[in-house]
């Protein structure tokens, strides 16, 4: 558009951008002659493929109830907690809790029944005498 003599104003409205946007990818292309994004600010990733997946495979197949710092320090990875909940969440695998909990049997509801008859029995006191 701006080889054929657009504006940066007339492109800008065009395609809904800023000026200031399309400045910046007009004189990129004068400057450089591509328009691929530069490289991003941050450190290199502390985890390779393979930590990565042994990191999944740790929640997913031995024990699926376990939390980041007890994989971090099962795995002997040199990484911080907060690195291997991340690794967790870009697989899918976000805070984990048991399904399903035990189910009471009758003699847990007998003991219960027996707790509340001897608290039934004793005296309370909460507050002066």
């Amino acid at each position: 558009m701006r080889e054929q003599g657009a504006s940066i104003s007339s492109i800008a409205r065009d395609l809904g951008l800023t000026r200031n946007t399309v400045r910046k990818w007009c004189n990129r292309w004068e400057e450089e002659g591509d328009l691929r994004d530069h490289s991003r600010c941050g450190g290199p990733r502390k985890t390779s493929a393979a930590d990565d997946q042994r990191i999944v495979d740790e929640v997913t197949t031995r024990n699926p109830l376990t939390n980041a710092v007890a994989i971090r320090y099962a795995l002997h990875l040199g990484v911080s907690s907060y690195t291997v909940r991340r690794r967790l969440h870009e697989s899918g695998v976000h805070h984990r809790r048991p399904a399903l909990k035990g189910k009471l049997e009758e003699r847990h509801r007998l003991a219960r029944l027996n707790l509340l008859s001897a608290m039934r029995k004793k005296v309370y006191s909460f507050g002066p005498e």
